[in-house]
């Protein structure tokens, strides 16, 4: 391993000092940077000094609070770098911006073709919003991409989308994800799972896949497609699914099993406005639609024990129609996750919680992975 030199330790120390800045969930004060990294207050000055004058850091004064020498906080700079995040859904688009901080704000939305067309539209997108401060973009999408690169999204029937056709040579750094893997590291970075040490988080739309977050990290597994928990016979059913496995625990849970459930047909990207009309109606009491919400939540819990037994989380946090699963029927999900655990562990069940990133959470998440490929030693010495 090759020695670093005192100007490798420099830049090492700045890209923490910015990822810190990043994370935090409020502005740091330099004093508090200073304990957070283990530095002295004298290094903490020179290395806020040198991002500020390379404009990546801001110190502002802090609002008054009495005698004495007003504090500072350590800002993003107005004219540092950005990323771009896009979020793909199976029947509609959304482009944001997001600042170093996390500050995001939502450039363009649209519904798309259900087909691979839909990445013309974020490349137009994203060129005509980009600048010199975009760094990097981050791309969600509803379905496993495997090694990287073959994109796989079964019940919108694409099978080997080659993304290396679709993202050209134009496109800055991007990084591409599955939409439930981002999501929880959405809440694990900066929502209801920060600070867990083994979590599980599950997004819920027109079916359901997951993600198992060791320390607030993602596991992606041997070829990047973890978390298909989604595609597990969890639940018993007997029915094949649209991926080609038997039994799989998505056909019990999200829009596609609502929509089954009421004798229409599930598929290609169709139906989530049915879904919600299915809750609503749930909510209000109607018999029908009552009965379904309750087979989906059981199997939803049922799913979630299994799970549990394997993998051992302290938490498991849900997003997409799972908040609204939560709300309607936390009940009847705990029980079911408590009567499929093992009996010594049901004293200790794992919580189970909504999310509080909100639906934003695969773009939140996006924008995180796009920020790893800026916050790096190799981007900030060329910047510097």
């Amino acid at each position: 391993m090759a020695t670093m030199t005192s100007a490798d330790i420099r830049v090492h120390n700045q890209v923490r000092l910015l990822r810190a800045v990043h994370d935090a969930p409020e502005p740091l004060t330099r004093a508090a940077a200073a304990r957070l990294l283990a530095i002295g207050r004298n290094t903490a000055g020179a290395l806020v000094g040198e991002l500020e004058r390379a404009r990546l850091l801001h110190e502002v004064p802090a609002a008054a609070t009495g005698r004495g020498r007003p504090t500072t906080l350590l800002l993003p700079h107005p004219e540092g770098p950005v990323a771009f995040a896009a979020d793909i859904r199976e029947d509609s688009w959304t482009l944001a911006r997001i600042a170093l901080g996390g500050e995001l704000t939502e450039l363009e939305s649209g519904e798309h073709d259900r087909t691979p067309a839909v990445f013309e539209l974020i490349e137009e997108a994203v060129a005509r919003h980009a600048s010199d401060r975009l760094a990097a973009v981050g791309i969600a999408i509803a379905g496993p991409i495997r090694d990287e690169r073959w994109l796989h999204i079964s019940h919108l029937g694409w099978d080997e989308v080659d993304l290396g056709e679709h993202l050209g040579e134009a496109w800055p750094p991007t990084v591409v994800g599955n939409d439930a893997r981002l999501a929880g590291l959405a809440e694990a970075r900066r929502g209801v799972l920060r600070g867990t040490g083994t979590a599980m988080h599950f997004h819920i739309d027109f079916d359901i896949g997951g993600t198992l977050l060791l320390a607030g990290d993602s596991q992606t597994g041997a070829h990047n497609i973890a978390g298909e928990f989604g595609h597990m016979p969890l639940t018993g059913s007997p029915l094949r699914c649209m991926c080609g496995s038997l039994g799989c625990w998505s056909l019990d849970v999200g829009t596609n099993a609502l929509m089954r459930r009421f004798g229409k047909e599930p598929g290609y990207g169709a139906g989530r406005a049915f879904g919600r009309e299915v809750l609503r109606r749930a909510a209000e009491g109607d018999a029908a639609a009552a009965e379904a919400v309750d087979d989906n939540a059981a199997a939803l819990g049922r799913g979630l024990g299994a799970l549990a037994n394997a993998l051992d989380p302290e938490a498991i946090s849900l997003s997409g129609l799972g908040v609204e699963l939560i709300r309607l029927r936390r009940g009847l999900i705990e029980a079911s996750c408590e009567a499929a655990l093992m009996a010594f562990r049901r004293a200790e069940a794992p919580r189970i919680v909504a999310g509080t990133v909100g639906g934003i959470g695969p773009l939140r998440g996006a924008a995180e992975v796009a920020f790893d490929e800026v916050l790096t030693p190799e981007w900030l010495g060329a910047r510097l």
